[in-house]
């Protein structure tokens, strides 16, 4: 497979609660290998590998992050629920632009999903991370 990369992990994506930032990273790894793959036209690998790694795994990172927040009692949980739900809508939406095999489409509708995932957690997530930090520090 190649080493083509959609996304760049990188700092501006890390929210200091070390759990969610590894599951960041998962994340960005799963659209970095649909995207290989499309860009490779091996378009019924990338749609396994899109239900398989990326949709599931989007869901299985959402719910943990909702429980995680609640755990903290996160002020905004309801706010980043919502959130939570768009995204969802975004990302199911990328199964039929790959099964549409319309490569230039599915571009875009990857693009637009990391566009909006990299909004999320560069602002968003982090908003979180630092309301986990002050937490943390009031309690030491």
């Amino acid at each position: 497979m190649g080493t083509d990369k959609l996304i760049k992990f990188d700092e501006s994506l890390l929210t200091g609660v070390e759990e969610m930032d590894n599951q960041h990273k998962k994340l960005v790894e799963a659209f970095n290998k649909v995207y290989s793959l499309i860009k490779e036209g091996k378009k019924e690998e990338a749609l396994k590998v899109f239900i398989k790694d990326l949709k599931e795994y989007t869901e299985f990172h959402l719910k943990e992050e909702e429980k995680f927040l609640e755990e903290i009692n996160y002020p905004e949980i309801e706010k980043h629920k919502r959130l939570h739900q768009q995204f969802r809508k975004i990302v199911f939406s990328l199964e039929e632009k790959i099964k549409e095999g319309n490569p230039e489409s599915l571009r875009e509708a990857i693009s637009i999903a990391w566009g909006w995932i990299h909004v999320h957690i560069a602002k968003s997530d982090k908003k979180y991370g630092e309301y986990y930090k002050n937490l943390y520090k009031n309690q030491s």
